[in-house]
């Protein structure tokens, strides 16, 4: 888990650098882009003062155009225009420029375009004092492009530096947090589970049995559901039903619940409404919630002659369906306070009886068929074996 939270930021850090380090990029060339402009127009408003302070000699004017290559001066006021190329313009850059001249709109400020690893701006702008136009070539030269390419190297790299390290710096902070947060969970997840367990025991105890009751059938539905190949959350949802399944008897009065004898039918209905019960305790806590369905659920049978609302078959909870098998089989197999546990082939024979009427035919099946394994490993454990058992279930099921 911490190696995936490493890699996470790690590449989050790398991916925050190289966009980081791309607007960096475009922000500087467009800062340069514009300082570049700015030199060259102000070339080219001193070689317009020069031209016009040459328009009385006779001849083509010379002067130093400094990085212009390509000049023209259109006054607009019925004067000649004035233009001039350098010599030394390398053919490509030419044919280049001749292009643009001849199908570009030149309305636009600049336009830049490389040419054998120079860059060229063709710069056009109206003259102030005129109706007139300058439309020249200016060639950036090679120490400025150089020193100019430095800085955005230098930016970008800074960006890209501050990023990375302030990822690294970041990954020890975010893993502690992490590790603060996985200790509270822990921590979270071990009270419930303690105030689980306890209220199980409280039940156990209220109904005169002991504590294994629970950690047996617990386990035997695990095993089941496990074979079902139910998934990790349904079978939490499973320990978290097996244990608070009957928490609706803490609402039934002793004179019920502990009779030795057979119930009257109006006992009988008070009994059963300890599933009633039972929901609307868990129903109050959402870390309890999903017992609800083996607990609203486990008295329920296949055939429909369940309680309390007669479902049948599938439409009975998948939890619950698998629930009842184990916790009929461990009542079966159990001492209790009103009979002796029953021998394994009988109990098996007992719950085939009640294929396809008590329990879920395919269920049952696959229970009948590893309960001499379930029986000879949790069946006849000590509480202490047993509690143990179940330690390393919730530990594997709840971390």
């Amino acid at each position: 888990m911490r190696r995936k939270i490493v890699g996470l930021i790690g590449l989050g850090g790398i991916v925050l650098a190289i966009l980081g380090g791309g607007i960096t990029y475009m922000v500087e060339m467009e800062r340069l882009d514009s300082l570049v402009e700015r030199l060259a127009r102000d070339q080219a408003l001193h070689l317009i003062h020069a031209l016009r302070g040459s328009q009385g000699a006779t001849g083509a004017p010379t002067l130093a155009t400094g990085g212009f290559l390509y000049l023209r001066v259109d006054a607009g006021d019925g004067s000649p225009t004035q233009e001039i190329r350098q010599g030394d313009m390398p053919t490509s850059a030419r044919q280049r420029l001749d292009t643009l001249l001849s199908t570009a709109d030149v309305e636009h400020s600049h336009l830049n375009f490389t040419d054998g690893g120079r860059t060229y701006m063709l710069l056009s702008f109206p003259l102030a004092d005129t109706v007139g136009r300058f439309t020249g070539l200016y060639r950036v030269e090679e120490p400025l492009a150089r020193e100019l390419f430095r800085q955005v190297v230098w930016s970008v790299a800074g960006v890209f530096l501050i990023v990375v390290t302030s990822t690294l710096i970041l990954i020890p902070l975010i893993l502690g947090l992490e590790r603060q947060v996985l200790h509270h969970a822990r921590d979270a997840i071990e009270a419930n589970l303690d105030a689980l367990v306890t209220l199980g025991s409280a039940i156990a105890k209220r109904d005169s049995d002991t504590d294994a009751h629970n950690y047996r059938v617990t386990l035997y539905a695990i095993r089941l559901a496990e074979s079902m190949g139910l998934g990790a959350e349904r079978i939490r949802h499973l320990i978290r039903g097996a244990f608070l399944h009957d928490v609706g008897k803490i609402a039934i009065p002793d004179h019920i619940l502990l009779k030795p004898g057979s119930l009257s039918p109006d006992e009988f209905e008070v009994m059963k409404s300890h599933v009633r019960h039972g929901v609307d305790i868990v129903a109050q806590s959402r870390w309890l919630a999903p017992a609800v369905e083996i607990i609203g659920g486990h008295h329920e049978k296949f055939d429909g002659s369940g309680y309390p609302q007669g479902l049948t078959g599938e439409n009975i909870p998948l939890l619950a369906r698998i629930f009842a098998i184990a916790d009929v089989f461990d009542a079966l197999t159990s001492i209790r306070p009103y009979k002796l546990a029953f021998p394994l082939e009988l109990a098996s024979n007992l719950l085939a009886e009640q294929r396809g009427r008590h329990f879920d035919p395919q269920l049952l099946d696959r229970f009948l068929d590893r309960a001499n394994e379930l029986y000879a490993h949790y069946g006849n454990g000590t509480d202490r074996d047993i509690r143990r058992e179940l330690a390393v279930e919730l530990k594997r099921y709840f971390g």
